[in-house]
């Protein structure tokens, strides 16, 4: 039998490891600990040595016994101690009982973590044969249920008809994101036509005679005021509406001064009423219906990001199709990870279905107003 084990399970894995490494004396001290009252005396300047404090405590043996720590407390305190070796003790409070541990851990964390994330790289895992007690690294191995996985995601279409800006809204629904919004509705009228990026030569400043290429975004020859369009899309063509092509920083400027510098205006006055009265939100909280398409989503993007080299290499039709079940929302699958995708999709693309890729390919002339 073999484990597999990925970048964040192993650093789950590791953290929690080095809790029980720092907590392990603490938890056995609760299990057979006895308690005292204790006195915590501050040591001066020139007695204190790496700690501040001393405490003296009176065990069941009747015996005193001395212990230093470095504590704020003064006076009367709690004390656990080890019954059959009192000189095995702790102050009995949070700040030096739990969180002293619990920083320590944190600081421990830190290069576990660097280690971690060096010895794996994205979408390496780690392999334990249990059988020969053998330790390996490599990509992810396609398993049984792995396959099976694949076979429903591929079979099993979204129960809605998702819209970019609605897996947006899902993810993030406030006023802070409408940006994030407004990019990836941007986005996906841009891969539908509805506007088109052209690039033109320009002055970039005075002192520069020279003309250089910058992209201008204007109406594309898919845009008719008669589209089934939401509100939201609307609203951001409308900008275009004079049929003047504009830079993204114009495009930036022309919804802030309509909107405010953090389009709070487009947030509460056509992204919320919007979402007032779709299905996939109650009271500004998604619903069992939003609830349940995000996590549709989000297994469909986690599973290709989790088995990217063997979906490319073994499954590449397939992946298309399953890329297609999302709709536009593969917009949403991390810029590193798609930009291999259509790589390998460029060298093939004679198996993809045209349609498909001229989205994908056009998918990554980024539309963004930030």
């Amino acid at each position: 039998m073999t484990i597999q084990i990925g970048r964040l399970k192993l650093f789950i894995i590791s953290v929690i490891l080095l809790f029980l490494v720092f907590f392990t004396p603490n938890l056995r001290m609760l299990m057979i600990g006895k308690k005292a009252e204790g006195t915590v005396f501050k040591l001066s300047a020139f007695t204190a040595g790496e700690h501040n404090s001393r405490v003296n405590f009176i065990a069941e043996d009747k015996k005193e016994y001395r212990f230093e720590v470095n504590s704020n407390a003064v006076g009367l305190s709690k004390v656990i101690y080890d019954p059959k070796n009192p000189e095995d003790a702790y102050l009995f409070n949070f700040m030096n009982f739990v969180l002293e541990k619990i920083i320590y851990s944190l600081l421990a964390a830190i290069p576990a973590t660097i280690f971690v994330f060096f010895f794996l790289k994205k979408n390496q895992y780690l392999f334990i044969d249990l059988k020969r007690f053998k330790i390996s690294k490599g990509l992810k191995k396609w398993t049984e249920a792995d396959e099976d996985k694949f076979n429903d995601l591929l079979k099993e279409p979204l129960t809605y008809n998702l819209k970019t800006f609605e897996y947006a809204y899902l993810l993030h629904p406030d006023v802070k994101y409408a940006s994030k919004l407004i990019n990836v509705t941007l986005q996906s009228l841009f891969i539908h036509k509805q506007i088109v990026i052209t690039n033109k030569l320009v002055q970039v400043n005075k002192t520069d005679d020279k003309l250089k290429p910058r992209p201008f975004v204007g109406l594309g020859v898919n845009y008719s005021k008669d589209s089934n369009l939401s509100e939201i899309e609307k609203e951001l063509l409308s900008i275009f509406e004079n049929k003047d092509d504009l830079r993204l920083h114009e495009i930036r400027l022309k919804l802030q001064q309509k909107f405010g510098v953090e389009y709070d205006k487009f947030h509460h006055t056509i992204i919320q009423p919007f979402f007032e009265k779709s299905t996939l939100f109650s009271n500004n909280k998604p619903t069992e219906l939003g609830k349940s398409i995000h996590s549709q989503i989000a297994n469909r993007i986690t599973f290709i990001e989790n088995h990217l080299d063997y979906l490319l290499s073994e499954h590449l039709v397939e992946l298309s199709q399953l890329l297609d079940t999302l709709k536009d929302c593969w917009l949403f699958i991390p810029t590193e990870t798609f930009d291999k995708i259509r790589n390998v999709m460029l060298l093939n693309k004679d198996a993809i279905h045209p349609d498909l890729l001229s989205k994908i390919v056009s998918g990554y002339s980024r539309v963004s107003i930030n």
